[in-house]
């Protein structure tokens, strides 16, 4: 039945880990709701932050190192690096300046640009040429598509903008309109078609007698092979009359088989 009375003192735990503080201003006032981010020695991102009303920040629990600080608001740019070295339960003020851009309040447009493939399925069309006209016709700015098909403007004021897009080869499914309003940002996608007339293929030659002499104004007959099932058939889908040297040409021939047949009335 003993008692045992133990009494102890615990000192303080050594601080091992350091806190980084300070404002973030535009040069002379505070910029309340601006992101602070610490990053390490390799620049990836370590931590975060918002100031509160007054422009003020603080993150703790830091380990000893050496790290950057960054600083950025809506409407400002980021804020010029900040490189810091803390110490072990060091407490360390820095202060952070984000000057405004105007431009920043401007709209600006992003899309992608898309061709159906030969099963419809949309792809990316990279190289494309997509001009930006304003309301007026007039032309603003012009862009290439990247090879996944984005593209983007920006700075753009106020107002509604048309945009074209060309490229070897291919058709304007239609134009797009893209309305910006104090300062938006639009999303648009655009698509194109494949220039039939472009990819199609020529069928050409001379229309001789058994003498071997060309025949001029000679009717030639163009005959596409059908087979349906078991059934084949030869189906005319073009005609022409050779020239003065006997020759004949068929353009815009899609893919598939052919037959030429020529005829000649005495």
């Amino acid at each position: 039945m003993q008692e045992a009375n133990i009494d102890l003192q615990l000192p303080p735990a050594p601080t091992t880990l350091a806190t980084v503080y300070g404002t973030v201003t535009d040069g002379t006032d505070p910029i309340p709701n601006a992101t602070v981010k610490l990053f390490d020695s390799a620049g990836l991102p370590y931590q975060h932050t918002v100031t509160d009303a007054a422009g003020a920040y603080t993150m703790t629990g830091i380990p000893a190192g050496t790290y950057s600080l960054g600083a950025v608001a809506e409407g400002y740019l980021l804020s010029d690096a900040a490189g810091v070295t803390l110490s072990a339960g060091a407490t360390t003020q820095m202060n952070l300046v984000c000057l405004s851009d105007a431009t920043l309040s401007l709209g600006a447009i992003a899309g992608t640009l898309t061709v159906a493939d030969p099963l419809g399925v949309p792809t990316p069309l990279g190289g494309a040429k997509i001009t930006l006209q304003d309301a007026l016709g007039t032309t603003v700015a012009v862009t290439y598509t990247a090879s996944d098909g984005e593209f983007a403007f920006y700075d753009l004021a106020d107002g509604v903008y048309t945009l074209l897009s060309s490229a070897e080869g291919y058709l304007a499914a239609s134009s797009m309109t893209a309305v910006i309003t104090g300062g938006s940002i639009a999303n648009i996608t655009m698509s194109m078609v494949v220039d039939s007339r472009t990819y199609n293929g020529t069928v050409s030659r001379i229309i001789r007698d058994n003498a071997g002499q060309a025949v001029a104004g000679c009717f030639v007959g163009l005959y596409q092979v059908v087979t349906v099932g078991d059934v084949t058939q030869e189906v005319l889908v073009a005609v022409t009359k050779t020239n003065t040297a006997g020759k004949y040409l068929f353009g815009g021939v899609t893919g598939g088989d052919y037959l030429v047949k020529a005829k000649l009335e005495r």
